[in-house]
């Protein structure tokens, strides 16, 4: 009996046909971004927080674990860099654009080779510059090493709200609700330990969850790429450090359920108009990517009941509540989250979703796949007016495409000035022509 329903599961699953991927990763390892310990406040530092050679090779490894799913194993997508099968974007941060150009690097390592010219039509080869010459080891390589490079898509933070989390104004009262004060309260000795090892005095010491976590960013920065942690940081304390920096994001840009939805819903309503368009065959990019930072993955995985800030203050605080869904880890560099769409002949589309390799739970608490109807069911209903609730409701910040006040300002004193001095002219005139006719 079980050699029977084995091999009936084994038929299923043998007719399961991926039809699309949507992957979206956090950037790789970074410099600093807070300048709080170990730095100088006033030194220029050009872009701050850009990848770094650990972070470099985290996405490239990212990259080739990509290809071995989606090209080698599954070969769902060509061993080739094929434009109408791949769309890359990217916030417009220096470290999510260069991690896409790594991850890529890992995910399709081999470039384009050149045409065979004849001799006499070598030089279409070179740029029109007189003394421009090809290097002797480029051989046939269309670039050094056979890479490839491949377009990475981009737009103003501003106008990039599906991977760039920004709605200020409704975190304007996250620090004054009852739940963060409660989490500070309760980490009042923490505060205390790590003052007294860091020996921050005065006006310098830390009492907040939030600005505790800006200092392990900047630890947790050194450790990865191999620069000094203050010499007195215990490591108990650096581990709690680590176990209250999720719970501080969460607190601090999505606390509640309005804002996951408000902030997460450009992303999945644009997921799932792709997964429709994929299903109808109106979509022909089999494979969409995004590189883009923790705050977005953070706020996607409470989007997909994976955790919530409540949950994690919860059992930060010791309450008796129990979560079967509840992840505390922080969204780490490098860190992943992969949608797959397939198609089953017998069960119809269903989606599966990967945080950081691992199957996740969508539809129950215990199931890795989700019958499309269903995940699309649970995505909608969260869905909300973003331009409404977001942007219209916060035109100081987010008025973009529109004239900027100065400018109104400008125009309107300018025409103004012309009118008072068409009048002045006016005026001129006709005191020219009284005195013309006396």
């Amino acid at each position: 009996m079980q050699q029977l329903l084995f091999l009936l599961i084994s038929v299923v699953l043998a007719q399961d046909d991926l039809i699309t991927v949507q992957v979206v990763w956090r950037h790789g390892a970074r410099n600093y971004y807070h300048c709080n310990w170990n730095c100088i406040e006033d030194q220029p530092r050009g872009d701050e927080a850009v990848l770094t050679p650990t972070g470099m090779r985290q996405q490239y490894v990212l990259g080739k674990w990509l290809r071995q799913r989606y090209i080698i194993d599954n070969q769902f997508l060509s061993s080739k860099f094929n434009e109408n099968e791949i769309y890359i974007e990217s916030s417009d941060e220096n470290r999510t654009l260069t991690s896409a150009y790594c991850n890529l690097l890992g995910m399709y390592p081999e470039g384009p080779s050149i045409p065979q010219f004849e001799k006499e039509n070598e030089s279409l080869l070179l740029p029109p510059n007189q003394d421009a010459q090809i290097p002797k080891d480029l051989g046939d390589n269309a670039l050094p090493h056979k890479i490839q490079l491949i377009p990475i898509h981009t737009k103003q933070k501003s106008l990039h709200s599906a991977i760039v989390i920004q709605c200020p104004k409704i975190e304007t009262f996250n620090r004054e609700t009852q739940l963060y004060k409660e989490v500070n309260v309760a980490s009042a000795q923490l505060y205390d330990e790590f003052n007294k090892e860091l020996n921050l005095q005065g006006e310098q010491k830390v009492n907040d969850i939030i600005e505790l976590s800006h200092w392990r960013d900047t630890f947790i920065c050194n450790r990865y790429n191999g620069d000094p942690l203050p010499p007195n940081l215990k490591p108990h304390t650096l581990q709690q450090l680590d176990n209250i920096a999720n719970l501080a994001q969460s607190l601090e840009r999505f606390q509640t359920q309005d804002q996951v939805k408000i902030q997460s819903t450009p992303y999945f309503q644009r997921l799932i108009e792709h997964f429709d368009s994929a299903l109808n065959g109106s979509q022909y990019f089999k494979y969409f990517a995004s590189s883009a930072h923790d705050t977005t993955l953070g706020c996607f995985l409470s989007a997909l009941n994976l955790t919530s800030a409540q949950c994690q203050a919860d059992i930060y605080l010791k309450k008796n509540i129990t979560y079967n869904k509840c992840m505390t880890k922080y969204v780490e560099f490098a860190a992943n989250l992969i949608f797959e769409l397939y198609n089953n002949i017998n069960i119809g589309p269903f989606v599966k979703v990967l945080y950081n390799g691992e199957y996740v739970p969508i539809c129950s608490d215990f199931a890795k796949t989700c019958q499309y109807t269903r995940f699309r069911s649970i995505i909608t209903a969260q869905l909300v007016d973003y331009q409404k609730l977001c942007i219209e409701s916060n035109d100081e910040t987010y008025r973009v495409s529109q004239t900027p006040k100065w400018a109104y300002t400008f125009f309107s004193l300018t025409i103004l000035l012309l009118l008072l001095v068409l009048s002045w002219i006016l005026y001129l005139r006709s005191q020219q022509g009284y005195r013309d006719q006396n």
